[in-house]
Order: C-alpha cells, then sequence, then structure tokens
C-alpha cells in the first residue's frame, strides 16, 4: 500500500562536482532519507537542496527523471542512476 504523501528531494553532497546532483523520492522526511544514504559509498554527507511533498511522489519523481533525460541525455550520469549533471537550483526549478 502507497503512503498517502512523499517527496521528491534534490540532494547534493560537498564531495561531487557542483553541478551534481541526486533527485530521489522517499515516504519519509529527506532529511531522514540523506542520512541513510550517508554510507562509506561517499566521503561527505549528502545535504537537502529542495523538496516536493506531493502524494503522486513516484509519479513525480519518474517525470523528473524522463524529462531531464529529454531536455540532454547526457544530464544523466548514468541511466540506472538517480545522479543528474545539472545545476542545483535548475533541478529545484524543475521540480
Amino acid at each position: 500500500m502507497e503512503p498517502k504523501t512523499g517527496y521528491v528531494y534534490v540532494l547534493i553532497n560537498p564531495s561531487f562536482k557542483e553541478d551534481w546532483v541526486k533527485v530521489g523520492k522517499s515516504a519519509r522526511f529527506p532529511d531522514i532519507r540523506s542520512k541513510e544514504l550517508d554510507n562509506t559509498a561517499v566521503p561527505l554527507p549528502y545535504e537537502v537542496y529542495a523538496t516536493l511533498k506531493t502524494a503522486k511522489f513516484n509519479e513525480a519523481e519518474r517525470l523528473f527523471h524522463k524529462n531531464v533525460g529529454k531536455l540532454n541525455s547526457g544530464l544523466r550520469i548514468r541511466k540506472n542512476r538517480e545522479f543528474f549533471n545539472i545545476k542545483p537550483e535548475d533541478a529545484a526549478d524543475i521540480l
């Protein structure tokens, strides 16, 4: 059963390039999700840059990923990952 509301988030990480962001979704608060992602795979913790609270968070995330890919196929760093080569403010505007 899908939660009633959730979040689409834009995360940044000081150890990444300035124009790299992670755009994902979670039924939990984005700050909790960012802490879950803080593991040995990244040298520094993620920071929440922007969030969108919506009942359609699954659809909103899917549309973001799809539409950013249409803008420029080179924006998605890896096809099967949620990382994009886009300025955080531009990602937040699209969100």
